[in-house]
């Protein structure tokens, strides 16, 4: 028998639409959120899972990969959830 990955090639910073991200400043207070397609003029941003949702309309980004690139320079620790978003 052989194993084979049909994953792809992806990189570990390979961030895409639909990624749902982890990120903190205190490790108390983790917020979780969802890469989304906001509007062709807008970009990407940052959209909340949690109590408070609604989008983060201070993260708007050329690419996902830039929303990342904006936590980082916030001073965010973040980390991609393995997670998968069901709507009912």
């Amino acid at each position: 028998m052989k194993v084979i990955d049909k994953r792809g090639k992806k990189q570990a910073n390979d961030w895409q639409v639909g990624d749902v991200v982890c990120f903190w400043e205190d490790v108390e207070n983790k917020k979780y959120a969802i890469i989304t397609h906001i509007s062709q003029e807008d970009g990407y941003g940052l959209t909340n899972l949690g109590a408070n949702a609604g989008t983060e309309h201070v993260l708007f980004a050329d690419t996902p990969s830039s929303v990342i690139d904006i936590l980082i320079d916030r001073g965010f620790h973040f980390e991609k959830v393995n997670a998968k978003l069901v709507i009912e």
